[in-house]
This record gives C-alpha cells, sequence and structure tokens, in this order.
C-alpha cells in the first residue's frame, strides 16, 4: 500500500494540532483552579469575619435587652 506524502502530512498535522489543543486545554484548566482556589481563600477569611461578627452582634443584642429589662405585656394581669 502506498500512502503520499501529502497523506503523512496531514496526518502529523491534525495529530499535532490535536495535541495543542489538548495541552492548552489543560493549561487553562490549571489557571482556573489556581484562581479559584486564592478566591475559596478570600471567601474563608470573610466566612470568618462575619462569624466574627455575627457573635459581636449577639453579645450587644443581650446586653441592649439586659439594659432595656423586660418587654411590656400587651394584656396587663390585675
Amino acid at each position: 500500500m502506498y500512502v503520499s506524502v501529502e497523506v503523512i502530512t496531514m496526518l502529523a498535522t491534525a495529530a499535532t494540532t490535536l495535541v495543542a489543543i489538548i495541552s492548552g486545554f489543560g493549561w487553562m484548566i490549571g489557571r482556573m483552579d489556581t484562581r479559584f482556589a486564592a478566591i475559596d481563600a478570600r471567601f474563608a477569611i470573610q466566612d470568618a469575619k462575619f462569624d466574627r461578627i455575627e457573635h459581636e452582634l449577639t453579645e450587644v443584642k443581650i446586653a441592649i435587652a439586659r439594659l432595656e429589662g423586660p418587654q411590656p405585656r400587651l394584656v396587663s394581669t390585675r
């Protein structure tokens, strides 16, 4: 069986193009993973800040409730 030079060249071109596309996609996925890891770290820091603020807000609410005293009832008892 005879295979011409043009067919061999086309097969080589197709193979190298496929390898280039696959490696480019792999590189892009690696960069995205790195960026997502950085964003996840920033979200973790913000979540910790929100948890701390929520805890402080709860303490402030309790302190204000102690200063105000119990709430008056809607129906007064005699």
